[in-house]
């Protein structure tokens, strides 16, 4: 991800924050990948039985893994505010140059004093 060390809140750069929650989501996808696997090698009177049990395990990991996705449209929301509050940035600078050069352009109704000022104005 391009500027992936952007520092994001809490003084963290984006990129250990993403990697960080990448990890846990790896985690438990593996977990959850376990419990598939032990649930598909039960009996078929064991899933029976226990049905209310895996639905409710298995209801976990719905809950966890729409956490993870919500967590994970967060980290990139930060990402992407950061870069629109950049492109603002260049927008007013360049606004402002822009506004500074059409007054130059005009300096032939300025007085000389206003040339002045208008240079001043260039140089910030």
């Amino acid at each position: 991800m391009e500027n992936d060390k952007l520092i994001g809140p809490g003084g963290v750069i984006l990129k250990d924050r993403l990697k960080s929650l990448a990890e846990r989501t790896a985690g438990d996808i593996k977990l959850c990948s376990n419990v598939c696997d032990t649930y598909v090698k039960k009996r078929l009177l064991a899933k029976v039985i226990l049905a209310a049990v895996w639905d409710a395990k298995l209801l976990e990991f719905v809950k966890l893994f729409h956490r993870r996705r919500q967590e994970f449209e967060f980290e990139l929301s930060i990402h992407t505010s950061q870069g629109v509050d950049r492109a603002n940035d260049k927008l007013d600078s360049v606004r402002h140059e822009t506004h500074v050069l059409n007054e130059k352009s005009s300096f032939n109704q300025s007085s000389p004093d206003q040339v002045l000022k208008l240079d001043a104005e260039w140089k910030h």
